[in-house]
């Protein structure tokens, strides 16, 4: 098999990894993780990415519960309708990482005072840090998926953004963009469909 037939086999067999053994992660093998995800390309090549590693059990379980507390408000805000019961299971189905060997949250350098005054709603697109960090979130799955481990990116999680920011200790003026699970798959999911190209691309010129 050829290296890029290899890697193409690595993006095709990369899954969502939600249940894990035990096992920790070892501290060296988190920071090749951070390592290769700061080989990402980044807007400007400002590398203003940010990468907050939990490890503790009771951080972990505490930042879960911080999630699903959230959610369970936002189904309450909805009263008793089909949608807020629907919204009590993501509040389950959301905060089940209590268990993860490793949680990273992955935050970018917001925009600064200059840049949204000069272009408003648009600054954080154009200046580009939250696309640089999910930039750096994808080498960092790919890296654990190559290294045998299992990862799942969660943006649901970030209902509970300002308790993970405090919790994460994310510095001033950083944003949350994911959190990343990190750990010894238990088991992995049946491969998902994926569309064909010809209905999610249009070739022009």
């Amino acid at each position: 098999m050829s290296e890029t037939e290899a890697f193409l086999g690595r993006l095709r067999t990369r899954r969502s990894i939600r249940r894990f053994k035990p096992d920790p992660v070892p501290r060296a093998t988190l920071e090749r993780l951070i390592e290769a995800a700061a080989w990402a390309p980044s807007a400007g090549n400002r590398q203003d990415w940010f990468f907050a590693v939990a490890t503790r059990r009771e951080l972990i379980r505490e930042m879960a519960a911080a999630v699903r507390r959230r959610w369970e408000e936002i189904a309450a805000a909805r009263g008793g309708s089909g949608p807020a019961q629907e919204m009590a299971g993501y509040a389950i189905r959301y905060s089940d990482f209590a268990e993860a060997p490793a949680v990273i949250g992955v935050a970018c350098r917001v925009a600064g005072e200059f840049h949204r005054n000069l272009l408003g709603a648009d600054a954080e697109a154009i200046t580009g840090s939250p696309f640089s960090a999910a930039a750096a979130a994808q080498n960092l799955m790919l890296a654990a998926h190559a290294l045998g481990l299992g990862a799942c990116c969660m943006t649901a999680a970030l209902g509970a953004r300002e308790d993970l920011t405090k919790l994460l200790e994310i510095p001033r003026r950083h944003s949350l963009v994911c959190l990343i699970t990190v750990g010894v798959p238990e088991g992995v999911p049946a491969t998902p469909a994926r569309r064909a190209v010809s209905e999610i691309a249009r070739f022009i010129g």
